[in-house]
């Protein structure tokens, strides 16, 4: 008998097996979608790895050796400003503590809370702490940043004993910038500052780390490049709190301090300045305002520039609520205290004819051996034009005129000035011609000084092409419509011509030095702190030739020593008694210009130079309002050149201007 194995399913091919079934088409395609999505996935977790790994492993490794390493920026103090001598200082630096916070270790919702817990100790909002920090992130977002300068000893003490509630806030010792004298030569100083946030890129591509002090105006801003100093570094191992490890730096580097910047101030002159400029002010109820210049007319050297009102440096420096009030009180005031009154420009009235003069001399449209009449007042074109106080001159010679300033007289050289233009230009270019307005540039006027100070203005000589443009709209004036009145108020100093007493000062030390117009310098030189020189400031522009006959500028100096020592000299009772007594010969020239508003008093200038027959100082003023130039700014020019070393005399020796009847 024979057996047979027999399938339980039937056999081999019997409906028994289970046969595997094909994928459909939408099956495998999800299948496909799928292990594409993981393969993307996978191949992106790669590429991130090596990412980290290779490309930005350096930026890792900062990362993580600044939580263990903290590199702690140490401040540099900056350069001293002295006076000329170099013994009295004008600004130093102090040391001083303030709140620096480190953004990496003080991020999220915990920066936020302590922002708020540290806002009021620093009497200051969360907001203001908050945009700081990111803005301190942003520039340099491994270096701290500076929440609060030089805060006061209570501040300190409150903030270093809850040092463990602000974790990634620390008190750091710095300097602060120091002006020990207060007021004194503010507009001059200037200040220093944090560096703002439109600052910040010029300045981190100059070096700086971005939260240094730099100045913001005055000299502080114009030398910055050398007061500012070379900050130090330290490393410091620090635990998971920040807290430092150990007592010893892990390496340290030295901060260097900022080179030293001389002046050419002299001090006892600037401080009688300053006090002629105060005293007159007050004096004078109606004045709002004063500026003064006085310079070495031989070599342009500044010996003293002031402004009045003036302001506080130190109040830009030493945060509190009160210098905060203080600071917004100087940028709101309605006098304008931050303004530099001594580069700021006015009409210069009177002190502008011996320019008139000589520019009329040298072009032949004037004799100095001439007689012309200077009567009450006169009718050229037209118009009619009056003397100072209606005051019949008769017939003067230049030196006379410029004496007893005779405006009828000087109205005649203007109207000799258009008549020139009109030969010359006719019609046709009412820009040719404009002598009277060329010889005012090669003084200086129209144009800034080259003063080594931030902020100059540049005055204004008015031409017809100014004229077109500025009053075309409103008052019809074409090019061919320059009338006489327009040469006729700028030999006065009228009109639309405008100049700074420091242009003043440096147009005289031309004609009290011969001719030669000098480039004006507040610095002298820059030392190191070795004391080696790393730059001389004063004297490398030299002197550019005035282009005027001697002889013109001879006569013209004479009218110039009448006007503060003759008989009839519109100063005489200021200066005459100081050479009567054995001190040094004045000259110069009072100015009463118009200010503008009827309702206000005219301008008081006046400027002078002495020694007469060897200048050592000019010395330029303008009292806003203050009225005829005799009476206000001819004492104060006095009691500024009294005080200067070579000048010195008793200040008591100057007079009064007595009855005046010429401006």
């Amino acid at each position: 008998m024979s057996s047979r194995l027999v399938s339980p399913a039937g056999g081999p091919g019997g409906p028994g097996r289970r046969r595997q079934r094909p994928l459909n088409p939408r099956t495998a395609f999800r299948i496909a979608v799928i292990g594409g999505v993981a393969l993307g996935a996978v191949c992106i977790l790669v590429v991130r790895l090596w990412f980290m790994q290779v490309i930005d492993a350096q930026g890792y490794a900062q990362v993580a050796s600044s939580n263990a390493i903290r590199t702690v920026v140490v401040p540099a103090p900056r350069g001293f400003i002295t006076d000329r001598s170099g013994r009295v200082v004008l600004a130093d630096d102090v040391p001083s503590v303030n709140v620096v916070a480190f953004p990496l270790e003080l991020a999220g919702a915990r920066r936020l809370t302590e922002m708020r817990m540290l806002a009021p100790l620093l009497h200051t909002s969360a907001t203001h702490l908050m945009r700081t920090m990111a803005r301190g992130q942003t520039a340099s977002p491994y270096e701290p940043v500076v929440l609060a300068e030089n805060i006061s000893a209570t501040q300190r003490a409150v903030i270093s004993e809850r040092i463990r509630q602000f974790p990634g806030v620390e008190l750091e010792n710095a300097y602060r910038r120091n002006y020990p004298l207060k007021t004194t030569a503010a507009h001059i100083l200037g200040y220093t500052g944090l560096i703002t946030q439109a600052e910040y890129k010029s300045y981190l591509a100059k070096g700086y780390s971005g939260t240094e002090q730099v100045g913001q105006a005055g000299l502080e801003a114009q030398y910055e490049q050398y007061l500012r100093g070379v900050l130090g570094q330290t490393q410091v191992e620090v635990d998971a709190s920040g807290d430092p490890v150990g007592t010893a730096p892990l390496s340290s580097t030295p901060p260097v301090q900022g080179d030293t910047l001389q002046l050419s101030i002299d001090m006892p002159t600037q401080l009688a300045l300053e006090a002629e400029l105060r005293q007159r002010v007050l004096s004078i109820g109606r004045a709002t305002g004063a500026a003064g210049v006085a310079l070495d007319p031989k070599t342009g050297q500044i010996l003293a520039m002031a402004s009045y009102p003036t302001y506080e440096p130190n109040a830009f420096v030493q945060h509190s609520p009160h210098n905060t009030r203080l600071v917004t009180q100087y940028e709101t005031s309605k006098t304008f205290t931050l303004l530099n009154r001594a580069i700021n420009s006015y009409p210069p009235g009177s002190t502008f004819k011996p320019v008139t003069a000589l520019s009329a001399l040298q072009l032949g449209r004037l004799s100095a051996n001439e007689l012309i009449d200077g009567p009450s007042e006169i009718k050229l074109s037209g118009t009619v034009f009056t003397n100072f106080q209606k005051e019949n001159n008769g017939l003067i010679k230049l030196p006379v005129a410029l004496e007893v300033s005779s405006d009828t007289y000087f109205y005649q050289v203007g109207y000799r000035f258009w008549q020139l233009h009109q030969s010359v230009a006719g019609l046709t270019n009412a820009n040719t011609g404009l002598q009277q307005q060329t010889m005012a540039e090669r003084f200086g006027f129209g144009s800034t000084t080259g003063l080594d100070l931030p902020g100059e203005d540049p005055g204004r000589v008015p031409t017809p092409k100014w004229k077109a443009i500025n009053f075309g709209n409103t008052h019809t004036y074409l090019l061919d419509h320059w009338i006489p009145g327009d040469n006729i108020n700028m030999a006065v100093g009228q009109g639309n011509l405008l100049a700074t007493p420091l242009q003043m000062a440096v147009a005289y030390a031309a004609i009290a030095n011969g001719g030669n117009v000098v480039t004006p310098t507040l610095g002298k030189t820059v030392t190191n702190p070795s004391g080696g020189v790393v730059r001389q400031l004063s004297g490398v522009t030299p002197p550019r030739p005035l282009g005027i006959n001697s002889a013109f500028l001879g006569v013209v100096r004479q009218g110039m020593f009448l006007v503060a020592q003759g008989g009839q000299g519109t100063a005489s009772g200021v200066f005459s008694p100081v050479a009567a007594a054995g001190g040094p010969v004045v000259a110069g020239k009072t100015g009463t210009a118009q200010s503008g508003t009827k309702s206000q008093a005219d301008h008081s200038w006046f400027v002078g130079f002495a020694p007469f027959n060897n200048p050592k100082i000019v010395v330029a003023i303008i009292i806003e309002h203050g009225g005829v130039g005799a009476i206000g700014a001819a004492p104060a020019v006095c009691g500024t050149i009294a005080a200067y070393g070579p000048t010195k005399f008793n200040p008591h020796l100057c007079g009064s201007a007595g009855a005046v009847k010429s401006n």
